[in-house]
């Protein structure tokens, strides 16, 4: 063999192990697999997710190879039925990958399972309780009474589950049948509790002695988990009697505006406060449009007449009647009226 074959050869056999080198180098960077027999272990810390909306716990899985060294730089596959889990992530030098199970607002038992690619795809699975649905739920109305004006009343529900232990994170809807809710659907908090406000107008209990309000939780079958709290409506006070001045009594046919002042007086002769007053009229259009008003603590209620010149289609001059009335004692109506006369 001459030197140049010998020299050919050589250099041939040099980037043969080169490529070999290179091979081995890239083998070295790609995401090792894991030799069949690879065992996986699963916990959870915490074992449970109390709060079914906002928790999480952390999720570790431990690979080892089939003589029980650690799998480094395996990757780990999660999944769950339940929740939200991180999908992907590598072991570290102890073999351990670790991802994070996040309540997604539902109850119940996730099934979190966890795959390592090996000879044979090797899974594991893992229970976690997420939450626990309402056993059951109480509701308490603060204040419990209403006056005649109305008011505000705040509604906190409790709920617990079958321990008697409070539920955090649980969904709570509430409902009314009078008056205006903040938020119908709270979230209960750390201590199983969800706080709502209901604003009551007077108008809307002027014929109204009670009513109940509700709230309303998942239980553990998928039912829901009702309580109820009633609210009472204080009567107004009853006048002994009620007088009506307008001013001015007189307006223009082009139209005008009327003050109207009703004054509710008890037995004695003294204010009456509280006692509620509506007025009509027969021509023009009132403030309130008719709705009860409750006198203050001069015993009276004053309301605004406006007259347009399109209100006016009788012949000038006439006249048109106001009135106001008020529950008077023995239940019945105090009725006063005033003339208002419109001018040519």
């Amino acid at each position: 063999m001459t030197y140049r074959a010998l020299d050919r050869l050589l250099h041939l056999l040099l980037l043969s192990l080169l490529g070999a080198l290179l091979g081995l180098t890239a083998c070295g960077k790609a995401n090792p697999v894991a030799p069949s027999g690879t065992t996986v272990t699963l916990s959870a810390s915490p074992s449970k997710i109390v709060d079914a909306s906002n928790g999480s716990t952390t999720i570790t899985a431990v690979v080892r190879k089939p003589n029980g060294t650690p799998a480094a730089g395996v990757e780990v596959r999660f999944s769950t039925d339940i929740g939200n889990i991180d999908a992907l992530a590598t072991t570290n030098s102890n073999g351990v990958a670790v991802a994070t199970l996040r309540g997604d607002g539902r109850f119940g038992t996730a099934t979190v399972s966890a795959t390592v690619d090996a000879a044979g795809a090797t899974a594991v699975t893992l229970k976690v309780d997420i939450g626990a649905p309402a056993k059951s739920i109480t509701l308490t109305a603060n204040p419990p009474t209403l006056d005649a004006k109305g008011g505000t009343v705040t509604l906190v529900a409790l709920v617990r589950d079958a321990q008697g232990k409070a539920v955090p994170g649980a969904s709570v809807n509430f409902s009314s049948p009078i008056g205006t809710l903040d938020s119908s659907v709270r979230t209960t908090d750390a201590t199983g509790q969800a706080t709502d406000g209901l604003t009551v107008k007077s108008a809307e209990i002027a014929n109204t002695t009670t009513f109940n309000v509700t709230a309303q939780a998942v239980a553990a079958d998928g039912s829901l988990s009702s309580a109820t709290a009633s609210i009472q409506v204080l009567s107004a006070p009853a006048a002994k009697s009620m007088t009506l001045q307008a001013s001015p009594q007189a307006i223009p046919s082009s139209g005008g505006t009327v003050t109207l002042i009703a004054v509710a007086r008890d037995a004695q002769g003294q204010p009456l406060v509280g006692a509620g007053v509506n007025f009509t009229t027969a021509l023009g259009r009132l403030s309130h449009n008719g709705a009860i008003q409750l006198t203050d603590s001069n015993g009276s209620v004053t309301e605004t007449l406006t007259v347009s010149s399109s209100d006016i289609t009788q012949t000038t001059p006439f006249s048109f009647t106001v009135t106001a009335q008020t529950p008077g004692t023995g239940g019945a109506l105090l009725v006063q009226t005033v003339s208002i006369t419109v001018n040519k």
